[in-house]
């Protein structure tokens, strides 16, 4: 056992000052948000019957989506896409009510129907159990070349969310991590990453202009010949009219959720540009504000990748460089932004008091801080991000390639 601990030792080193001394800060940040996260959630539980975590929605969230989405494509996809009849029967099947729809593109039906069957604390159990292994399974090379322990996954804010959520970030995050590492390397097994995250096809937009832009012909052949592929049989089994309603009319619903006039309850959880621009001058001009970070992010991926950063490295910029292009995301989706945070600080040979440091850092805490801060009037993410990010551009290329660990 203490020769196990000693052999350790190094990667838990590593891992405890990977923020220097802004560490004394964001581990225990990330403890206290996470504590308050899980009692307050365990509070609302007790109070209300049943599996009930608010009045309108139950343990795992989101999940009720996939989950009931899975249940009703086994008899048919019509009631799916029509947002009332949806509801009418997710209040039967669950006691949910509110503003929830099956978002995701007919595709995605095909991966809830397995998780349609087991009775729903049993497919909610499955799904985060499978889609963590997924994550861990890839998140292995990236903790690995950095000098990390694997189980610094367990410690990740974002995870912690994305449990809470009962959400994709796991999967989404998993899938994206995997891509890039064999991209370039494995261009049928990152294709098929690349096609499987089509699912919820905004967290890829950067995916094929950089594989175009990297001349990763192959890459690009697999994931295209994988997302037709899951196109075309979601089409034979729902049929055309799930594809033609979802292009037409769920689309337009999602897009209404990003209203700046709205002030529900997800408001605070979105730790996009555009959200923090709303919350700083409603009336100011945030679609402008939106483009600017989203060039400006565009230009720095141009930057690193003419500072010589190898495609993977680009990759995890892309990653997070999402984030700052989308007007629509959500906490649970940054998952692999926590991984990301840990991994770039602790490759970078910045001194420990560094400002670089406190940018990982800030990112590494961003998804669990995310609402309470935002009720505080302080939209940290975007931010803390953009500094991350513009930190992990700038040692692209030389620098991460003379301290990969």
């Amino acid at each position: 056992m203490t020769a196990a601990l000693l052999r350790q030792w190094p990667k838990l080193k590593r891992l405890i000052m990977a923020f220097g001394l802004f560490g004394l800060v964001i581990w225990p940040a990330a403890g206290w948000y996470g504590h308050d996260l899980v009692s307050d959630e365990y509070a609302r539980f007790q109070a209300l019957p049943g599996l009930h975590v608010t009045p309108s929605a139950i343990v795992g969230r989101d999940f009720v989506n996939i989950w009931h989405g899975g249940h009703e494509a086994l008899k048919g996809a019509e009631g799916i896409y029509d947002r009332t009849e949806y509801r009418r029967t997710l209040r039967a099947a669950a006691d949910v009510y509110g503003i929830y729809a099956f978002s995701y593109p007919p595709h995605m039906l095909m991966l809830s129907v397995p998780f349609g069957f087991p009775p729903y604390l049993w497919s909610l159990a499955l799904w985060l159990i499978g889609t963590f292994a997924l994550f861990i399974w890839a998140a292995r090379p990236w903790l690995k070349e950095a000098g990390l322990p694997l189980w610094s996954v367990l410690l990740l804010p974002g995870a912690l969310v994305n449990l809470w959520a009962g959400h994709f970030g796991y999967l989404i995050g998993g899938l994206a991590l995997l891509g890039w590492w064999h991209a370039g390397r494995r261009p049928g097994l990152s294709g098929a990453s690349f096609a499987l995250m089509s699912v919820k096809p905004h967290m890829g937009i950067m995916v094929p202009f950089i594989l175009a832009a990297k001349h990763q012909w192959s890459t690009i052949a697999w994931a295209t010949f994988g997302t037709l592929a899951l196109v075309l049989a979601s089409t034979l089994a729902f049929g055309m009219d799930a594809w033609t309603t979802w292009l037409t009319s769920t689309l337009s619903f999602q897009v209404g959720l990003i209203d700046p006039g709205a002030q529900r309850e997800y408001y605070y959880m979105m730790p996009t540009v555009g959200r923090m621009l709303m919350a700083i001058d409603r009336e100011g001009p945030i679609l402008l504000g939106q483009i600017l970070f989203g060039l400006i992010t565009m230009a720095m991926l141009v930057w690193a990748d003419r500072r010589g950063a190898r495609l993977a490295d680009i990759g995890l910029l892309s990653i997070t460089g999402t984030m700052l292009i989308l007007p629509y995301s959500f906490n649970y989706d940054l998952v692999a932004l926590s991984l990301i945070a840990l991994v770039w600080a602790a490759r970078s040979p910045a001194r420990w008091w560094s400002p670089e440091r406190l940018a990982y850092g800030a990112m590494f805490v961003a998804p669990i801080a995310q609402v309470p801060l935002a009720r505080e009037g302080v939209w940290l993410s975007p931010v803390a991000i953009l500094a991350a990010f513009a930190f992990a551009a700038w040692r692209s290329g030389r620098d991460w390639a003379a301290h990969p660990a």
